[in-house]
């Protein structure tokens, strides 16, 4: 992943959302300028707005310039003028659907306002019935399950903090929606929240059934944190759709100047004594002192985490948001001013998460571990 993507991302994690815009007429780039107005009044919301250079002489970039470098920056591109030239533009870019920006397409008059990509996952079906409402245009959505209104099973993971593994199996749970078949859903996630959004998603469907094993004989939602439920879920059960929760947080903390390769070794220790696939961790957390401390950054980047850093006012808080007990040192108060870190981020991080807003209630379930100068700690929601 390059820099500016990874800086997207980031934005990503945090509830930010980088929109870029791209007008083929003078129509077009009137509507722009509304449209600029409107992200404007919109929260969370980074907008950067494009004209192609025959309309300025000079703009710094053309179509394919512009298209370039939105799929390498942008969560969310519309193009404001013909479908044919958009579709054109993205084709020789476009990879994956868990990967690819949402793209949609506006004519110049707004008169109908069309998803073209990533319509669930990448959110475009749901950026285009907002901008629709404030635009007063139609919204012209092709995707079976919206109008069909039956539940999207991709659009719900991404919307309650889930990462799909397996992309190519939504198709086996969509086909079963459709045609009113049983789903069967397994879980054994650790937290409350894998709990709560398990019991949201069976409400959703009267043909989900909760499973007390895996079965191949009907479609089958997987919902876990465990990596070793995973690897053995490809293998014995291809067709299965499996949902990660992103309720895992990690806190470290570590000494000035660490080599990271211990830092590296640490970390996958835990992950490797938790049994956690490495893509339920939501964040990486520690104290604002170290948010320059370049081996928790190269860990950070290895792995393209979101990274958080607290004051030691804040890492204080947080007791306020769990019932577990937290270690104290004395050394690492006169130091940081707050009598631990990697345990009291692992929390924050989880607080400051979108998942926490689905279930309160933050456990750490790794305390303090400590080796060649790193701590680590987890907790989940």
């Amino acid at each position: 992943m390059n820099s500016d993507r990874r800086a997207s991302k980031m934005k990503r994690e945090s509830g930010r959302k980088s929109i870029y815009v791209m007008a083929f007429t003078i129509n077009g780039a009137e509507l722009a300028a509304r449209m600029r107005d409107v992200f404007s009044q919109w929260k969370n919301i980074d907008a950067k707005f494009f004209v192609t250079k025959r309309l300025t002489g000079g703009s710094p970039a053309s179509l394919g310039e512009f298209t370039s470098q939105a799929f390498a920056e942008a969560d969310h591109i519309i193009y404001i003028g013909a479908a044919g030239i958009a579709v054109r533009a993205i084709a020789p870019h476009l990879k994956s659907k868990d990967t690819d920006p949402g793209v949609i397409v506006i004519d110049e008059h707004a008169k109908h306002i069309i998803p073209i990509l990533s319509g669930h996952i990448g959110g475009s079906n749901e950026l285009a019935i907002k901008l629709a409402e404030v635009l007063g245009a139609d919204p012209v959505i092709t995707t079976a399950t919206d109008i069909n209104d039956v539940i999207s099973i991709d659009s719900w993971a991404v919307e309650n903090s889930m990462k799909i593994d397996s992309i190519k199996n939504i198709k086996h749970i969509s086909s079963a929606v459709l045609e009113n078949r049983k789903i069967k859903v397994y879980t054994d996630c650790r937290g409350n929240f894998a709990k709560l959004k398990t019991e949201e998603l069976l409400s959703l469907y009267s043909g989900f059934e909760l499973a007390d094993s895996l079965d191949s004989s009907y479609p089958t939602v997987v919902i876990t944190d465990a990596h070793s439920l995973v690897e053995k879920v490809k293998i014995r059960f291809p067709e299965a759709l499996v949902l990660i929760p992103t309720a895992t947080f990690i806190g470290m903390g570590c000494r000035k100047d660490i080599d990271e390769v211990l830092v590296n070794e640490l970390f996958e220790q835990a992950i490797s004594e938790l049994d956690l696939d490495i893509r339920a961790v939501g964040s990486i957390n520690t104290a604002d002192i170290k948010k320059d401390e370049k081996a928790l950054l190269a860990l950070v980047q290895k792995h393209d985490f979101a990274f958080n850093t607290f004051s030691a006012e804040e890492l204080m808080e947080a007791d306020k948001h769990t019932s577990s007990e937290m270690s104290h040192s004395e050394l690492v108060s006169r130091t940081v001013g707050a009598g631990n870190v990697c345990e009291r981020a692992a929390v924050m991080g989880a607080f400051g998460s979108p998942a926490y807003s689905g279930a309160e209630g933050i456990e750490i379930i790794m305390k303090k571990m400590k080796r060649s100068g790193v701590t680590i700690a987890v907790s989940c929601i």
